[in-house]
């Protein structure tokens, strides 16, 4: 079953465009990086699929439903947008934060519910942040922060799942564990992520929707990552080594 689908969309940005005629399907089961140099338009194509934008012509389905017929509260249980940046106007604590994201489910209830607490939980444990739950998020580093966005996303649960660069803040080590967080999750959900990094794409999506100046290239990871389009798409030379595609 398809979870999200583009027909002829086209997103534009002030005067140009930046994206034009995607057709694509995103299924539950896949792991789609979405890369592409700086102004490609990968955080505005998230945004698009997220119902956030209207810049954009051409169609966006979800679980089998155009994106502006969906009610808001149902389209929240459906698909969910973790932002590149994190802001935060007061200092609530690290677990208020990630119990944000049950919102959809409390069905006018103002407190959360035992399922609500457990799944808040389980998400801050995955993310290595349970002993930080009372802390204010105001106290946190750049990639504990952004960690806190992620669990707040496990903790929505949404069908389709799509992140902003959810790598850019952390280290080496929280890099892969979050990688590896997302190709598990994509056995239940389906998962978009925008990257820069063109190795932990390599490794770690099934597929793959390369962004260029005046077109763009889709499938499977190792069918789309190839020095042609990487080339084409980034406006520079690359080499295949053993260690990946390094850029030359």
């Amino acid at each position: 079953m398809t979870s999200l689908e583009t027909q002829q969309l086209s997103l534009i940005a002030g005067q140009r465009q930046l994206i034009a005629d995607l057709n694509w399907a995103v299924k539950q089961g896949e792991f789609w990086c979405v890369l592409g140099k700086n102004g490609a338009g990968k955080s505005s194509l998230l945004h698009a699929l997220a119902g956030l934008s209207n810049t954009y012509n051409g169609q966006v389905m979800i679980a089998d439903q155009p994106l502006h017929q969906i009610a808001p509260n149902q389209l929240a249980k459906l698909r969910g947008l973790m932002l590149q940046q994190q802001s935060d106007a007061f200092a609530h604590t690290v677990f208020d934060a990630v119990a944000l994201g049950r919102t959809p489910y409390r069905f006018d209830a103002g407190w959360d519910s035992q399922s609500d607490v457990a799944m808040v939980s389980a998400a801050l444990e995955q993310m290595g942040l349970s002993d930080r739950m009372d802390d204010s998020v105001m106290q946190l580093s750049g990639g504990e922060r952004q960690r806190v966005a992620f669990a707040a996303l496990l903790a929505q649960d949404p069908q389709v799942m799509l992140l902003d660069e959810p790598t850019s803040h952390q280290d080496v080590a929280q890099q892969l564990m979050l990688m590896r967080a997302l190709q598990m999750l994509s056995q239940s959900h389906a998962v978009i992520a925008s990257c820069h990094d063109i190795q932990l794409a390599a490794r770690f999506a099934t597929h793959v929707l390369l962004l260029g100046a005046d077109r763009h290239w889709l499938g499977k990871a190792s069918e789309v990552l190839t020095l042609d389009a990487l080339e084409q798409a980034y406006g520079c030379r690359f080499q295949q080594q053993a260690s990946g595609f390094i850029a030359c």
